[in-house]
């Protein structure tokens, strides 16, 4: 399973070089062209780099979402929900062994 969620993201970074390379020589392409300046594309360029940012932070939220759903969904237990437990138990102990201490 966990592979599987892997070889997704890596999949998608690598589209996500793929796009950018491809966007890098159409904007190479209008400057050539005479259609955009070299301080338009570069401009675009940014703007596009940042939107890219902006949409590869908001797929890795949504994918931490879907994971930790099926994780739920699969009954297995996180980290934070087992350290909450332990925590949980410890001071349930701490309480018990007041209320009746054992002298071994």
């Amino acid at each position: 399973m966990i592979d599987l969620v892997k070889k997704t993201m890596l999949a998608g970074v690598g589209l996500a070089v793929v796009t950018k390379d491809k966007v890098l020589e159409s904007l190479d392409e209008l400057v050539a062209k005479g259609r955009l300046t070299k301080e338009e594309a570069a401009s675009l360029s940014e703007k596009i780099v940042e939107e890219g940012k902006a949409e590869t932070e908001k797929a890795k939220t949504e994918a931490g979402k879907l994971f930790t759903e099926m994780l739920h969904r699969a009954n297995v237990v996180t980290q934070d929900q087992y350290d909450a437990l332990a925590a949980r138990v410890t001071e349930l102990e701490g309480k018990l062994h007041k209320e009746f201490p054992n002298n071994d």
